[in-house]
């Protein structure tokens, strides 16, 4: 999430939604009765005498709209909010009329509330948070897979393929599918970004030292110990031990360690995890919750949306740390596999 304006004084914040991630934080933001300024549409009727009663103009407006109903869908990464329309840039659009918007990922927008409480501000500014984001590269000399890592979210852009068969001929013969991974990675680099390149053999130096050359200074890294490459390679990449020692720090090797850390407590009966919203929720009401994984398809086992944001928030009000899990990876499909949702605990808790 890139925060523009951070204004608690005045109880506002303006900030760009970037990732999944960023909606669940925004999620628990937002509540009734909160004013979100955003850009939208409308539809104005015009009133002449020649305009269907049933027509009407769509028109660009910004609006701030009094929140009655807020809806997080993950599964195609937008929320829907539903308030009553305060002010508006159009004057034909009235006011106090109902309407709706929908923010995904690259939407902008301000946040005022009646009171910006201390929790609300550690969701804007959570502490101990890497803002790295990893562009990996998982390729030989017949295949790159490409893909980003920005916070504990993976997402596979691309594979290019090299057409090259049997063994090396000429160098010169590898050159175009060389340029052309060095330009995809480009084209998805931003400033500040870390890129990693790995794979089997020494072809990926090639590749390596071209991205270099189109990034002019750009942060790229060679990994050993990844036999992989293609989609498959992007996903095993950030689970080997080079990738885990570069990142460390990063939310989605924090992520690895406290489900390994879960699992185990689980399968040794340790009674400091539990899972399921229910445990959760009595471990979070005593507080001793020290962190909360929840897996970004928890809503497709029948949870209750606004008991979960409940939850997830008692556990930070009280010092807990919570944690988005992508289910599409490994770690994520384990926190999927016990309701969506578990918890380490600082101490034992009485069933």
């Amino acid at each position: 999430m890139i925060v523009s304006e951070f204004d608690p004084k005045h109880n506002r914040c303006s900030f760009s939604v970037e990732s999944a991630e960023d909606l669940w934080t925004l999620r628990r933001l937002i509540a009734k009765g909160d004013v979100i300024v955003t850009r939208s549409s409308r539809v104005v009727k015009k009133e002449d005498e020649y305009s269907r009663p049933d027509k009407g103009e769509r028109v660009k407006v910004t609006v701030a709209l009094s929140v009655d109903e807020v809806h997080l869908d993950s599964s195609i990464e937008r929320i829907r909010v539903k308030g009553t329309i305060v002010e508006a840039s159009d004057e034909t659009v009235p006011k106090a009329g109902s309407h709706s918007i929908t923010i995904s990922p690259g939407h902008s927008l301000t946040l005022r509330k009646q009171r910006w409480s201390p929790l609300d501000t550690r969701l804007v500014h959570p502490p101990g948070a890497s803002s790295s984001r990893f562009v990996l590269l998982a390729a030989d000399r017949r295949e790159a897979g490409l893909g980003t890592l920005s916070g504990s979210h993976l997402s596979v852009v691309t594979t290019v393929e090299s057409g090259l068969g049997g063994k090396m001929g000429e160098e010169q013969s590898s050159q175009p599918y060389v340029s052309k991974v060095a330009g995809v990675v480009a084209q998805v680099f931003q400033e500040g970004d870390r890129v990693v390149v790995a794979g089997p053999g020494n072809f990926k130096n090639s590749i390596a030292n071209q991205i270099r050359e189109r990034l002019k200074g750009g942060q790229v890294t060679l990994l050993d110990g990844l036999d992989l490459t293609g989609s498959d390679g992007v996903r095993a990449l950030i689970k080997t031990p080079s990738f885990q020692e570069l990142a460390k720090g990063s939310l989605a090797v924090e992520m690895q360690r406290l489900v390994a850390e879960a699992v185990r407590r689980i399968s040794t009966s340790d009674p400091k995890v539990v899972y399921a919203l229910p445990r959760v929720a009595d471990a979070a009401s005593a507080g001793a919750v020290e962190a909360c994984v929840v897996s970004d398809d928890v809503f497709s086992t029948g949870i209750d949306e606004s008991r979960l944001v409940e939850v997830l928030n008692d556990v930070e009000s009280k010092g807990g740390r919570v944690y988005l899990a992508d289910s599409s990876m490994e770690y994520g499909k384990q926190v999927s596999s016990f309701g969506g949702i578990l918890a380490l605990l600082r101490y034992a808790i009485r069933a």
